[in-house]
């Protein structure tokens, strides 16, 4: 999961893929201590920030050879994977990895649902780069309904005006694959995500099928008010917003355009992957245990 989504919190890993906070504290000790993972504590001023861990040395050596590379083929530099510590794109990426993370410890406390599908940016850029630029694709299914999104993630650093420019490329994407999926944008204040609303329909109103782009969006601060996941009722339509917000999977019942995802598993269909340079597996996006206790699979 850290080969594939860079970085990752105590607090994330634990309720993913550890039963207490104990196990993941002593297991991420140990793996810190054989350079399988590296760990930095981010300066927020007020308080204690969590740990974050990336991948390490020895952790990329491991996972080259499950997958039967040799492990220069990765190029991983470990200088450049803790290097995350100092960039500009640490709390985006924290957001989005805070927002999948939360869908799956709610997935493994409810035997009825599942994640099907998280792709990072980087994997949805080597598919869909060409046209559009999300910062992440989920699938979530919950009994027998299934609903599947493009993820936008606001940390309110650039100008509104560049979130609506990337519409188009969405629209052309529908175009291209003839398959609609809905759009989530989260923006950082209610206020941002107002006037966010605002400009995305202005812009739909100019677009001869607007139904092709299903859009919901929140705000962090609601997120934090009411916590994440999918039981809180969090996603706003941007069309029919009059009954207010509603559950990931009610969301369906707004668009009634949709088509069932036509592949229960965590792929797009007919995206193509370049196979130009060697890459790892992705992890599947549920642990091979689906329901929370202590059998554990090495595989993960």
């Amino acid at each position: 999961m850290l080969a594939e989504h860079h970085v990752l919190t105590t607090h994330q890993i634990t309720a993913i893929a550890f039963p207490s906070s104990r196990a993941a504290n002593h297991r991420l000790r140990r793996l810190y201590q054989w350079r399988v993972l590296d760990r930095f504590q981010p300066y927020i001023g007020r308080g204690r920030a969590p740990m974050y861990y990336v991948l390490d040395t020895a952790g990329a050596h491991v996972l080259a050879h499950e997958d039967g590379l040799e492990p220069r083929e990765l190029k991983f530099r470990p200088e450049r994977s803790v290097g995350i510590a100092y960039s500009l794109r640490l709390a985006h990426l924290h957001g989005v990895n805070s927002f999948f993370t939360t869908l799956l410890a709610d997935a493994l406390a409810r035997h009825e649902c599942a994640v099907t599908a998280w792709w990072s940016e980087a994997r949805c850029a080597r598919h869909f780069g060409d046209i559009v630029r999300p910062d992440g694709y989920g699938r979530w299914r919950e009994g027998d309904r299934e609903i599947e999104w493009f993820l936008e993630w606001d940390t309110g650093s650039y100008q509104l005006s560049r979130f609506v420019a990337k519409l188009p490329g969405y629209f052309e994407l529908a175009t291209t694959t003839r398959i609609i999926t809905p759009l989530l944008a989260c923006f950082t204040t209610p206020q941002r995500e107002t006037h966010a609303r605002n400009l995305l329909t202005e812009h739909l109103k100019t677009h001869t099928r607007p139904h092709d782009l299903p859009i919901a969006t929140t705000n962090a601060q609601h997120l934090q008010d009411i916590g994440t996941g999918t039981s809180p009722e969090l996603w706003l339509p941007l069309r029919n917003s009059r009954a207010g917000r509603r559950r990931l999977i009610e969301l369906l019942a707004v668009w009634p355009q949709l088509a069932p995802p036509e592949i229960a598993s965590d792929t797009f269909p007919t995206a193509i992957e370049s196979t130009s340079q060697p890459r790892l597996s992705p992890p599947a996006p549920m642990p091979p245990w689906h329901v929370r206790d202590l059998t554990w699979s090495p595989a993960w």
